[in-house]
C-alpha cells in the first residue's frame, strides 16, 4: 500500500510469504473481528491475502483506545515480539474491513531462522527494518507538529484515505477526527490559493 509500512520493500518479503503459504492455514476475519487482543498470548502471524488490518492499543488513563498501524492486502500480520517470545501482546490486531489471512505459527518462523546464517540474516534485517519505522514514528510525535505529521503520512501513502476512514487515521496521528478536518481544509484551501495565484 504506496510506502505506509516503508519497511517491506527493505526485507526479503517473499521468504515470509513463501512459510506462510506453505505452512499457514487460512482463515477469514469479518469487519471489526479481533484476531488477537491486548494481554493474549498469539504466538502467530499471518500473510494477509485480502483485506486491511488494524493494531491498537488501550491508553487506561484516558480510557481511549488509539491506533498504532495497519497492514494490507500483501503484507504480514504481527505483533512481531509477542509472536517470537510467546510472551502477552502490548496491542489488539483487529479486522478493518474482510480479511483472509494465513496464519502460522511462530515455531515455523524460529526453525527457518535457525536453519542457516542467511536466514539468521533475514531475522535480523526484519527486526532492523521495523524497529527503524517504529522508531521514526515515536520520534515524529516530538519533532513534527500533527500537520507535519498528517502531510509526511499522505505524502507517502497518497491513496490511504480511500481506504480507511477519517476516524482510523486521525486515531493514528494521535488527534481528533475534527482536528484533522481543520488540517485537511487548511490545506485544501492552500491548494486553491496557489491553483489561483499560479492562474
Amino acid at each position: 500500500m504506496d510506502k505506509f509500512n516503508s519497511y517491506i520493500s527493505n526485507i526479503p518479503s517473499d521468504f515470509f510469504k513463501g512459510l506462510c503459504l506453505k505452512y499457514g492455514s487460512v482463515h477469514t476475519y469479518k469487519k471489526r473481528e479481533y484476531i488477537s487482543k491486548e494481554g493474549d498470548i498469539f504466538p502467530y502471524w499471518g500473510y494477509i491475502e485480502s483485506g486491511i488490518i488494524k493494531y491498537t492499543c488501550y491508553n487506561a488513563r484516558e480510557k481511549k483506545e488509539y491506533n498504532t498501524g495497519f497492514s494490507f492486502t500483501g503484507e504480514f500480520m504481527a505483533d512481531y515480539p509477542a509472536c517470537l517470545y510467546n510472551i502477552k501482546s502490548e496491542i489488539s490486531i483487529q479486522a478493518l474491513v474482510g480479511c483472509r489471512i494465513y496464519i502460522c505459527h511462530s515455531e515455523i518462523l524460529k526453525k527457518e531462522f535457525e536453519r542457516s546464517i542467511e536466514n539468521q540474516y533475514i531475522a535480523r534485517i526484519a527486526a532492523e527494518q521495523m524497529y527503524f519505522q517504529t522508531y521514526s514514528r515515536y520520534t515524529d510525535f516530538y519533532r513534527l507538529t500533527p500537520e507535519e505529521r498528517y502531510r509526511q503520512l499522505i505524502k507517502r501513502s497518497p491513496n490511504l484515505l480511500q481506504l480507511i476512514p477519517i476516524k482510523e487515521v486521525s486515531s493514528y496521528l494521535k488527534i481528533t477526527p475534527t482536528h484533522m478536518s481543520r488540517i485537511r481544509k487548511s490545506i485544501s484551501l492552500e491548494k486553491q490559493t496557489s491553483t489561483f495565484v499560479d492562474k
